[in-house]
């Protein structure tokens, strides 16, 4: 069962030969002899299967010598063979990195409060508690957006494509001339919101201004369902704005008093 071969598990290459053996559970050192190989096979073979076993013996004819070895345990994540926490993260951070578009600096690199962190990465996992979350737990709700009510509330519409919301992007695109167009859900709104800040002097700033939308956007919403009470648009907009600017100046610990200062900062 284990993998030493380069060419892989013999029972994947050969599993034809793999129900021929008779004790397929025992090590290949119990299949070596100072003669050779010694495979027992469950019957007689037939003229079809010869070339199969030829093959078989072609592939791991070279691997000799195994009478003067020890059965050992090999780990492939260094040259040693021998297993390190810390080359096993580093193996697996670097596959993780080639197969997936994980935005972990858009959530954990940004300064912001820890909690708002958090709940960035709730909402790139798409488990913040919108109602159609809360209706897959069996809790019975007739789902819609407490904003206009025009459709399902889920996580990618509440933060991304509600009319409310909307204006919240438009604001801020427009305050700093882009045009941008908004992707479907929130891990590609994080990696193309950093591209589109690229071209402006503080990319850690324009960062945080995707946040604080979807973090007031979240506290208006809590209001309007727990509380019943709601905000005007503009005080929505205006909300926003602050909690940018507040989170600047105490984050980054600037001199920057006023909310132009902010947004030119950026």
């Amino acid at each position: 069962m284990d993998v030493w071969h380069k060419a892989g598990r013999l029972e994947n290459l050969f599993p034809d030969i793999s129900t021929l053996v008779s004790h397929q559970h025992k090590s290949i050192g119990d299949h070596w002899s100072l003669q050779g190989w010694n495979f027992i096979f469950r019957k007689h073979l037939n003229d079809w299967e010869m070339q199969r076993v030829t093959d078989f013996y072609n592939t791991i004819g070279p691997l000799n010598g195994l009478e003067g070895c020890q059965d050992t345990l090999w780990w492939k994540g260094n040259k040693k063979g021998i297993f390190k926490v810390n080359c096993a993260y580093n193996w697996l951070n670097n596959s993780y990195q080639l197969t997936s578009n994980w935005p972990w600096k858009g959530i954990w690199k940004s300064k912001i409060p820890l909690k708002v962190s958090c709940f960035v990465w709730l909402l790139v996992k798409e488990a913040i508690l919108t109602q159609d979350n809360l209706m897959k737990r069996r809790i019975p709700l007739c789902s819609r957006c407490l904003f206009y009510g025009e459709t399902v509330e889920t996580v990618n519409h509440l933060f991304l494509h509600c009319r409310v919301t909307s204006q919240l992007w438009r604001l801020f695109l427009n305050l700093k001339g882009v045009s941008w167009v908004m992707p479907s859900k929130i891990t590609e709104t994080i990696q193309s919101w950093e591209e589109a800040g690229m071209q402006f002097k503080s990319r850690e700033r324009w960062r945080i201004v995707s946040t604080s939308i979807w973090w007031v956007i979240w506290k208006e919403r809590n209001s309007r369902c727990c509380d019943s009470t709601e905000n005007s648009m503009e005080k929505v907009k205006l909300n926003c704005l602050l909690l940018l600017c507040f989170w600047c100046n105490q984050l980054y610990s600037t001199d920057t008093i006023s909310l132009i200062d902010v947004l030119d900062s950026i």
